[in-house]
């Protein structure tokens, strides 16, 4: 397995804190995309490159050697629907990061992908079936399984396509998930929307609901939207039932120890992107860990994490695995600080547990 990267200096990562009203939500949240969020252009990237990149892809092909089906699966996933999408992914990478990625031709049937952060250049024919890999590193194992893999292990988010039928029924059929959240693309790929999000404790999740929200996000937008909960590990590949050699998988659940605190702010940024004539869309998730020594520091964020936990119901704090943790964990929020962090030691931890795989 590789995890060749080349060496080129990338911005540091955008900062999202999704808790601006201080209060837990499952609702929809949709705002449109590529609003100013203080990130720069980040904020109207789809397809966010950053200083972390490395650890990223490091996670995605650890993921995949260790099982790919677990990770990636497809499921009536329609050659039209797969081909607009690959086309739109490789536009918004060419168009994101002209520096990075470069398009050409190297036949009047062939298409070739440049992609200078892992020195791999994918081959793809007129429709976008991929043909052939360079390279210059060793090959991932497995290697690429289609075109839809390739990418995905170009970009640091995870994939998701949703699909709806002409009579209204709507199902996931393709998701390439190794940065998991405790779900799992097996027990997902094929499930309605409803069915998807209903262990979601507190969502409105009616059959109508459902179908309004898969209405709105194949039809219009792009949407972006937040989700956020806290873990006691900086793991990106949190997947419900983790490799015997994860790193801590025994306790990721346990009780939150305030005289050992390990506790991360684990935020998503979402993307629904809209294909109206394939009547499908594109979800695009990408994690954020922040250690809570950083919240804590922070009197205004600190108060909102606060507020937040406490308008968390029995039920929603059960889902997030906090229901044992949640009193705990307020108590050592509100104590002064006497353990300063910042995201380099973040990063360099996230480094470490991915480099020793």
């Amino acid at each position: 397995m590789s995890s060749d990267v080349e060496n080129i200096d990338l911005a540091p990562p955008a900062s999202y804190f999704p808790l601006q009203d201080g209060r837990y939500d499952v609702g929809p949240g949709l705002k449109d995309f590529g609003i100013d969020l203080g990130n720069g252009p980040a904020d109207q990237h789809v397809f966010q490159l950053d200083a972390d990149f490395a650890a990223t892809r490091r996670v995605k092909l650890a993921a995949r050697h260790e099982r790919l089906s677990k990770y990636y699966r497809t499921q009536m996933l329609s050659s039209d629907v797969s081909s607009a999408i690959l086309r739109f992914i490789i536009e918004r990478l060419t168009l994101e990061h002209p520096d990075l990625f470069q398009i050409s031709s190297q036949s009047e049937k062939d298409i070739a992908l440049q992609c200078k952060l892992t020195g791999e250049t994918l081959i793809f024919d007129q429709k976008l079936r991929l043909l052939e890999v360079q390279r210059k590193g060793i090959a991932p194992s497995p290697d690429y399984h289609d075109a839809l893999d390739a990418l995905a292990c170009q970009v640091q988010e995870d994939l998701a396509i949703i699909n709806q039928s002409p009579f209204g029924r709507d199902w996931l059929a393709a998701i390439h998930l190794c940065q998991a959240n405790n779900w799992a693309a097996e027990e997902k790929i094929g499930q309605s929307f409803q069915s998807t999000h209903e262990p979601v404790a507190g969502m409105h999740n009616s059959k109508r609901d459902a179908e309004a929200i898969v209405n709105t996000i194949v039809n219009k937008g792009p949407f972006l939207r937040f989700a956020w909960g806290l873990t006691p590990q900086a793991e990106l590949n949190q997947h419900p039932r983790p490799c015997l050699s994860a790193t801590n998988a025994s306790t990721r659940k346990g009780r939150f120890d305030p005289q050992q605190p390990s506790l991360f702010l684990r935020v998503e940024r979402q993307i629904l992107w809209p294909f109206p004539e394939q009547q499908a869309a594109l979800f695009t998730i990408r994690t954020y860990l922040t250690d809570c020594h950083q919240i804590r520091d922070n009197k205004e964020r600190k108060e909102l994490l606060v507020s937040a936990l406490k308008s968390m119901t029995k039920e929603q704090l059960k889902y997030k695995c906090l229901n044992k943790n949640r009193k705990p964990i307020i108590q050592w929020l509100n104590k002064n600080s006497q353990q300063p962090s910042n995201n380099n030691s973040l990063r360099k931890a996230i480094h470490r547990i991915y480099r020793a795989r």
